[in-house]
């Protein structure tokens, strides 16, 4: 019977922590912005001195991002485009960018690879904005 209380206890507690571990951090679509842009910058790429009808995505990992992600952090997989026709191909450049980047770094089981901006538009949808 004790063994069944703890495991309970340890179920609950885990769900608790998984759940309200960063509640008192908001992240707002900006956060995720200056992420990525921090990330681009990584490999020398500024994503606003890119041309026009630019696109941008990353493997966000959501469960890893606290304040010391936002203040210090970087993106694993990311993708981008510039000089693209429209925000269709945008999308479709930036998000194979990313998930061929995810791929080869084997972080398929920790991200999914999803879209932050199109130009200077902020495409990120966040829950608590």
């Amino acid at each position: 019977m004790n063994k069944i209380l703890i495991f309970c206890l340890l179920i609950i507690s885990s769900y608790s922590y998984i759940n309200h571990s960063h509640s008192d951090e908001k992240i707002t679509s900006l956060d995720i912005v200056k992420i990525y842009k921090r990330s681009m910058m990584h490999w020398n790429i500024d994503y606003d001195k890119l041309d026009e009808n630019k696109s941008g995505a990353a493997c966000i990992p959501w469960n890893n991002i606290d304040k010391q992600y936002i203040k210090e952090g970087i993106f694993i997989a990311l993708g981008y485009g510039f000089n693209l026709y429209d925000l269709n191909i945008g999308k479709k450049a930036a998000l194979e960018g990313c998930e061929r980047m995810r791929k080869a770094n084997k972080i398929e089981n920790t991200c999914l690879c999803e879209m932050i901006l199109y130009n200077n538009e902020i495409l990120i949808k966040m829950k608590n904005e």
